[in-house]
């Protein structure tokens, strides 16, 4: 697979740099440019994405947006705008930037808004003919999460407003992005607002924005993020951190699909799909009072629940290949057969986060050769029997060139049912399976 380039526009020289960085780690290519006039030059070239920011000499980013359209209207271009220079972001998305980012950038928004576009060729509006309804983004076999797909397709196809469900690190947002790029909005814009990483005294300016003088320190108009979100999706996450107070207000906006600015008096329309998730039990936060019933009830038209890594072991080994194509698309590195067993034995307690954490680490040790056991972190170490020896003892599974993870995980569950009598359900304790998931590998891979 040929290195995806990402085109860099900023003036500021430090700030390329950071996101290069950020980029590269990933296993996109990047190129650079200090002016607009620079971004429409490197735009001619090989490239596959570019990030323009607004402010730049010579030609600004919005004027650079509509000179690269012209000569080459397929290439997605992303705009950084300043915080709160909503008017700007509305403006490019009109022109066809495909997103738009606000400073101070978020890294691994970043790394996510570039990876949906690099993943999902074409331009706005049209989706890939092969596959283009399948949220890509979820990777798995497994049946609970073919039927968490499922509910994604189907709610991106109405305009319902969805409430997700899932322990840290399961892929909410993903869904949730997944639901937006499947739906009639995706050529809008996507928002998503962190409910637990805003303070309390600041979220509601934060959502409906306010008025110059509503409070002490609004110097100026600021547009909120349901005016940001107007003919897309607004993505609440955490939801269940929001206090009573705010709950009424989001409410009533939801209600109404309008609201006033804090301090402002003029009702504000908006065209908006809201998608909310949690990783807490709202309706034991209902019982306890910290959640509105009736709030739930609006939110929860259409519910997915993400079910955790440990529930669906069958999903580790490909997710560890998906992960590490996108840590390095170009030259995706092997599993030593040992390292994928310690992968399928952990119960992983932060999910697809910690897989992908334990991976980046891995391929920081390990370079561009194997992936072996002596590069994960010790608790993994452990599960898999310690270090691997200098040379696999008989009846161990040796290192060899070109080895598939299905072929791994195959010979893992023969080898560990060979060696347990043929015993299924001693088996599966021994692999961390549910007997349910054993069963199915069996047949999968017709094993007698």
């Amino acid at each position: 697979m040929a290195t995806r380039v990402v085109l860099i526009a900023d003036d500021d020289a430090a700030h390329r740099r950071m996101l290069g960085a950020a980029l590269e780690s990933s296993g996109w290519a990047c190129r650079y440019a200090a002016d607009g006039e620079e971004a429409v030059r490197e735009a001619d070239g090989p490239l596959d994405l570019a990030l323009l920011d607004v402010r730049m000499p010579r030609l600004d980013g919005i004027a650079a947006l509509r000179r690269i359209r012209e000569r080459r209207p397929e290439l997605p271009v992303v705009i950084v705008t300043a915080h709160g220079d909503v008017r700007l972001a509305v403006e490019a998305m009109k022109l066809g930037a495909r997103d738009f980012l606000e400073k101070p950038i978020d890294i691994d928004e970043l790394r996510s808004v570039v990876a949906d576009i690099l993943e999902r060729p074409g331009p706005p509006g049209e989706r890939p003919e092969d596959g283009g309804d399948e949220p890509r983004t979820l990777v798995g076999v497994s049946e609970a999460l073919a039927r968490a797909k499922e509910l994604v397709r189907r709610a991106a196809a109405s305009a319902a407003t969805v409430l997700i469900h899932g322990e840290s690190g399961t892929g909410k947002e993903l869904a949730a992005r997944a639901i937006h790029e499947l739906s009639e909005r995706r050529a809008g814009p996507f928002v998503a607002v962190n409910c637990a990483a805003v303070p309390e005294t600041l979220l509601e300016s934060e959502l409906f924005g306010h008025e110059r003088g509503a409070f002490t320190g609004a110097d100026s108009r600021r547009i909120g993020r349901f005016e940001q979100a107007d003919g897309g999706t607004l993505f609440l996450d955490e939801i269940g951190e929001m206090q009573p107070a705010l709950q009424a207000r989001l409410l009533r906006a939801l209600q109404e699909r309008s609201f006033e600015r804090l301090g402002g008096t003029t009702p504000v329309r908006v065209d908006i799909r809201v998608v909310a998730a949690t990783n807490r039990d709202l309706r034991a936060a209902i019982a306890a009072g910290r959640f509105r019933e009736d709030l739930y009830y609006r939110l929860a038209v259409v519910e997915i629940a993400l079910p955790p890594l440990r529930e669906r072991p069958e999903d580790i080994l490909p997710t560890a290949q998906h992960l590490l194509e996108r840590l390095r698309p170009d030259d995706p590195p092997r599993l030593a057969p040992e390292t994928a067993a310690a992968l399928a034995l952990h119960d992983w307690p932060g999910n697809v986060r910690e897989l992908a954490n334990v991976l980046e680490r891995a391929l920081l040790f390990a370079g561009h050769g194997e992936i072996r056991l002596e590069h994960l972190p010790p608790a993994l170490r452990e599960l898999a029997g310690g270090e691997p020896s200098a040379a696999p003892g008989p009846g161990t599974t040796g290192v060899r060139p070109g080895v598939s993870l299905e072929a791994v995980e195959r010979e893992l569950i023969e080898k560990t049912l060979r060696s347990l009598g043929g015993n299924r359900t001693r088996t599966a304790r021994a692999l961390g399976l549910s007997r349910r998931a054993l069963l199915y590998k069996l047949k999968r891979y017709d094993l007698r």
